[in-house]
């Protein structure tokens, strides 16, 4: 790699300065434009590790006019609140506008020169915000020489004041309202704010045929009721064949079969139907349903998810998300998680419903609360149903009642690619619905496929109708 400062690609009408980092003697006399100290333009990968303010505001301004059209930025989590909310207004949203790309991640190492050392061999250029003086540009530059062989560019804005409460709304509240399960992970503090509160907790486990993991998932849940977090464990099952109720009834918790549960209300298939007949067996406050499939439970996901509420009285939703595992099994088809999320969910919420775009994963179904807000929704009684809760939730009580949660690895089972499309059909159903979106007449209920295969052809249809449940009667 040759770094050269005479061959930086700036625009012909820039007015910004480019300074080598041996000749910045005479920095202070052009106060009033953009500086970028450096020791020289080099191909390549290129990121830049902000804080934020004007200095950091500059250095997107240097990297844009220099053609990068694709920005990977880094930040070090702040400390203080309020210089968090200068790094949302002053690089990120700007960035969306600057560039045609953004990535944008924060990290936690203890000092830019851990991070440098971390992330410096995937670029060949690093951008820096200048810091405050003059006389510290050197220095700083010399210690990131020690850890950082590509080339520095440290940039210094003028001198100005900026606004900064006009950052963006939704990576505000990203900041806010993520959490990490293991910030919940002190039982005293959640049985204190529980009995402030004056809650109680109930935690539902739909299930259908999960005999090989149930068991595990009863009693991770009664070790977190064991420390006063939880007060309820129910099982509410969809006609298993297993062995799945009896374990349960081995474990001592209340089973119900979805069908038997009011019966007057008629009966459906499908985990809504089992969620939307969940506040018919159960007086608690709050709400949290876990699935039974998950191989790798540990108490985080029953802490995690109600901590947010229990710690936060103005959070009225919590959703988990989740790391999931890529599993290549004997068929050759490669099953991971979140592949409807990023092929359907997430194109159609940043069309659509741009408010929900924070969300990691707003399919998840591992989600809590509060049974006066669960009462007032309009819940799908096939798939759907999360995405139909997360939607109604943020359109009562603002996106600000709500929050997701970090609550680890899952490992659980995954469908195959025909059985996705007809989830995605579903949910895309639901949304539409929610969403506005359908005609005067009833949404389509026909799924079609259309197979080709050496000159045959064939035509499969499958019907799919939405099946809508209110709790007028509760």
């Amino acid at each position: 790699m040759t770094a050269s400062v005479e061959k930086w690609p700036l625009q012909a009408d820039s007015q910004i300065i480019i300074k080598a980092i041996t000749d910045i003697a005479d920095l202070s006399q052009h106060s009033e434009q953009i500086a970028a100290v450096t020791d020289g333009w080099a191909k390549g990968p290129v990121a830049a590790i902000l804080r934020g303010g004007s200095n950091a505001r500059s250095a997107l301004d240097v990297m844009t006019q220099s053609g990068i059209r694709e920005a990977h930025i880094y930040h070090l989590e702040e400390k203080i609140p309020q210089l968090e909310e200068i790094f949302l207004s002053s690089v990120v949203a700007p960035a969306h506008t600057l560039f045609d790309n953004v990535t944008i991640t924060w990290r936690r190492e203890a000092t830019i020169f851990d991070l440098v050392k971390s992330i410096g061999s995937h670029y060949s250029m690093l951008f820096f915000g200048a810091p405050l003086a003059q006389s510290e540009i050197s220095p700083l530059y010399q210690q990131l020489k020690q850890v950082y062989d590509g080339s520095i560019t440290l940039v210094r804005g003028p001198v100005q004041d900026i606004e900064f409460d006009k950052s963006d709304a939704i990576y505000r509240w990203v900041r806010e309202r993520t959490f990490e399960a293991a910030d919940f992970s002190l039982p005293s503090y959640l049985r204190t704010c529980k009995k402030n509160l004056g809650v109680k907790v109930a935690i539902i486990l739909p299930s259908l045929n999960e005999e090989k993991t149930v068991g595990n998932v009863i009693k991770t849940a009664l070790e977190v009721k064991d420390a006063g977090v939880i007060d309820d464990i129910i099982l509410i099952d969809s006609n298993s064949i297993d062995n799945t109720v009896s374990i349960a009834q081995a474990h001592g918790i209340p089973t119900y079969q979805h069908a038997e549960i009011a019966p007057e209300q008629g009966s459906f298939t499908g985990k809504g139907e089992a969620m939307y007949k969940s506040a018919y067996i159960t007086d608690a406050d709050i709400l949290a349903w876990v699935d039974t499939d998950i191989e790798t439970i540990t108490p985080r996901f029953f802490y995690g998810l109600l901590g947010p509420m229990l710690t936060h009285p103005e959070i009225k939703f919590s959703k988990g998300y989740f790391s999931r595992p890529v599993r290549v099994e004997a068929t050759g088809l490669e099953l991971g998680g979140g592949r409807v999320t990023e092929i359907l969910a997430r194109p159609w919420i940043n069309t659509f419903c741009p408010k929900l775009s924070g969300y990691i994963q707003p399919l998840a179904g591992t989600v809590a609360i509060y049974r006066n807000s669960l009462l007032k929704m309009r819940i799908p009684a096939n798939y759907g149903v999360e995405m139909a809760m997360l939607m109604q939730a943020v359109e009562t009580g603002g996106l600000w009642s709500t929050c997701q949660v970090n609550l680890g690895e899952v490992i659980h089972k995954s469908k195959s690619v025909l059985g996705l499309s007809e989830m995605a059909f579903q949910i895309i159903q639901v949304m539409a619905e929610l969403g506005g979106f359908h005609a005067k007449e009833a949404l389509p209920t026909i799924l079609r496929r259309v197979y080709s295969a050496h000159g045959d052809f064939k035509i499969d249809t499958k019907r799919f109708n939405t099946i809508w449940r209110n709790y007028y009667q509760l």
